[in-house]
């Protein structure tokens, strides 16, 4: 499995860039930065996307890579989230008011963009991969995934604050390899962090407690950008040798 970091910042300023994950060069984990950093042929070849939940900043390049590809490809992009996430992507995205309806575009036979709600069992396989879901403890339906292909598996918290279901699904993953986990706002912010759906570092540090004390790297995300050096201090402050703070660009192979 090869994970390439497109984004991995809670905003966007110059040379940060918003959640986005590419899995194998062929299944995307949120779409906040996919436009701004594959070149035309890699948008082109792109046909899953999983997405966890509908704030901006996870799925504002669908918007362009809809636009992008919409000459180039012969079957749809399919875009795979749970029914009340696509619900709001629809409401709110393609809606031929903020964005045009790329669902039915060029023709509803032929569209650029196929939206399919996951099965309500929680698990499910697309594009070769076995993916299990649970939803986080977010201000909006959120999604934590597990992605797993041929006994190697990662972890993608998306945004969460404090709970628990995440980490129940996480201690089942037996071939979990990598984890993906969220720390948006510095301890001085845990009510901002809390009323956002989101985790400080000392909340993190609770969480992990839960997640458990396997040998198995975790990568940190999600960080506002204007807080990176305080979160870098606070994280490294944790003295948890599986955290690394992610920069976007990183590639892990396993």
């Amino acid at each position: 499995m090869k994970i390439r970091v497109l984004g991995c910042f809670g905003s966007r300023v110059p040379g940060r860039s918003t959640s986005c994950l590419l899995v194998d060069d062929k299944l995307l984990l949120d779409a906040g930065s996919l436009a701004s950093t594959l070149n035309q042929a890699e948008q082109v070849s792109l046909d899953d996307i999983l997405i966890t939940h509908a704030h901006i900043d996870h799925i504002i390049d669908l918007a362009f890579l809809a636009d992008n590809v919409l000459t180039s490809r012969k079957t749809p992009v399919r875009i795979w989230a749970a029914e009340p996430v696509l619900d709001a992507i629809r409401k709110h995205l393609f809606n031929n008011v903020t964005w045009p309806d790329f669902s039915l575009i060029p023709t509803p036979e032929n569209p650029v963009i196929n939206l399919l709600p996951l099965p309500a069992g929680k698990q499910a396989e697309i594009a070769g991969y076995q993916v299990k879901w649970e939803e986080t403890n977010h201000t909006i339906y959120t999604t934590a995934y597990c992605v797993e292909r041929e006994g190697h598996a990662l972890f993608y918290s998306s945004d969460t604050t404090t709970t628990t279901a995440i980490w129940e699904m996480t201690r089942k993953c037996e071939n979990l390899k990598i984890a993906f986990i969220e720390a948006s706002f510095p301890n001085r912010m845990e009510h901002l962090a809390k009323i956002s759906g989101h985790l400080t570092p000392e909340m993190l540090k609770v969480e992990l407690e839960k997640f458990g004390d396997r040998d198995i790297p975790i990568k940190v995300f999600h960080m506002k950008p204007q807080f990176l050096e305080e979160l870098r201090a606070e994280l490294a402050a944790i003295g948890d040798d599986r955290l690394q703070v992610l920069d976007g660009g990183e590639v892990f192979t396993f």
